[in-house]
């Protein structure tokens, strides 16, 4: 299958084929109001984005909650009593745009914000093989639930977050080489539907008791994160992949 642009279920389908990856996709689905009834149903809560969005933009959070249903827009919390109000008001938001519908995952917490991981993979060229070249993690702003630093999130480095989350301290151990060979897979997957593809920026979200999932690969990642960082080796790294000078 060959994919072009930033079709987010495509990707995702792409990627469901490697049955190895299949346990670390959140369940998607194209928008519809009957996906939306199954799925809260199912899982509770939802994340809805649009199929070609970037950057964290129009993102929307969906809950089940006692009294109805509560919709969340950055740190925007919305109530609503009946499903039909959730659906009429979400609709009103779309306007011509495509939305997906995906299972939204519990993320462990650094202080009490959710984080999630973004590893870059590269290949020099489209006959070298993918290699991991960066890893950092994105900690969310309180209040938000979207980690990315277009959304106030904060990206520090991998081993500070590690040592600093509510996740198991049994399993961090091999964490590191796991979310890095998670992230090549899904690469090597989803490069060969975009064979001329040298770059992914793959984001990684993890539970407390250390369930990852891949929530999507990006394939134009912003690498403003890296170059936050002080130690700007990371970022040296990447950009010499793309043959260009650091700045």
């Amino acid at each position: 299958m060959r994919l072009w642009g930033r079709n987010k279920y495509h990707m995702y389908l792409a990627l469901k084929k490697n049955k190895n990856l299949l346990p670390y996709l959140p369940v998607t689905k194209m928008w519809h109001k009957y996906h939306l009834r199954r799925m809260l149903l199912k899982y509770k809560s939802v994340v809805i984005k649009p199929n070609n969005g970037k950057q964290g933009d129009s993102i929307y959070f969906v809950k089940d909650a006692a009294s109805g249903y509560e919709i969340t827009i950055d740190n925007n919390n919305y109530s609503f009593r009946t499903i039909q109000g959730v659906q009429n008001f979400l609709e009103c938001q779309f306007g011509e745009r495509e939305f997906i519908i995906q299972q939204e995952i519990e993320l462990s917490e650094i202080d009490d914000r959710r984080f999630d991981f973004r590893v870059i993979v590269q290949r020099k060229s489209v006959n070298k093989p993918w290699t991991i070249t960066g890893i950092l993690a994105r900690k969310g702003e309180i209040g938000y639930k979207i980690t990315n630093r277009r959304r106030h999130g904060t990206a520090i480095p991998f081993e500070e977050a590690l040592k600093h989350s509510d996740i198991a301290h049994g399993i961090k151990e091999n964490m590191e080489k796991e979310i890095k060979d998670l992230a090549l897979e899904a690469s090597k997957t989803l490069g060969r539907s975009f064979p001329d593809q040298k770059i992914f920026g793959v984001d990684i979200g993890v539970q407390k008791q250390g369930k990852m999932f891949i929530f999507e690969l990006n394939r134009w990642p912003l690498l403003g994160g890296f170059k936050s960082l002080e130690d700007k080796s990371q970022y040296n790294k990447i950009m010499a992949y793309k043959g260009k000078k650091a700045n």
